[in-house]
Parts: structure tokens; sequence; C-alpha cells
């Protein structure tokens, strides 16, 4: 019994998700300190924030969309946030 199609799809764009997360918060302080002119210390404790909130977002929307928004609604903010941030 092997995977469907979408089982492997949903596996593999979660990874490369994670990829580009981790990556982006490994590069934050260099970035912020080199580029943003910020100290050392000020740099960590913004990406620990930024970590910390992209971490716990997640639960807060879990809350919002299961107590006031159907499926549908959300699937439906939910691109058009996607489709808004990254264009």
């Amino acid at each position: 019994m092997g995977l469907s199609k979408p089982c492997i799809l949903v596996i593999v764009v979660a990874s490369v998700e994670r990829f580009a997360y981790k990556g982006v918060a490994a590069n934050l302080v260099t970035y912020l300190t080199d580029v943003a002119k910020m100290s050392t210390t000020s740099a960590a404790k913004s990406v620990n924030n930024w970590c910390g909130f992209t971490s716990m977002l997640p639960l807060l929307v879990a809350l919002l969309t299961d107590s006031y928004w159907d499926r549908f609604s959300t699937i439906l903010v939910s691109s058009l946030l996607y489709v808004m941030v990254n264009t």
C-alpha cells in the first residue's frame, strides 16, 4: 500500500516550507546586524520574538476559525491573505 499523490504533495510542500522557514530564521540575525545595523542582542531578541510569534500564530488562527468561521470561509481568507503577502 503506497502513498497517494495528494499525500506525497502535502509531505513535499510541508518539507519545503519548513526548510524555507529555518533558512530565513538562521540568516535573519546576520541580516539584521549587517544590513539593518542592529546590535547582536537586539537582532537575536527580534528573531526569537519572530520565531515565537510564528510558532503560536497557528493556535490563535485555529481558535478563531473553529469558533467563528466555517471551513470554506477559512480557506478563502487564508488563500487571499497568502496571495496578498506573496505578490
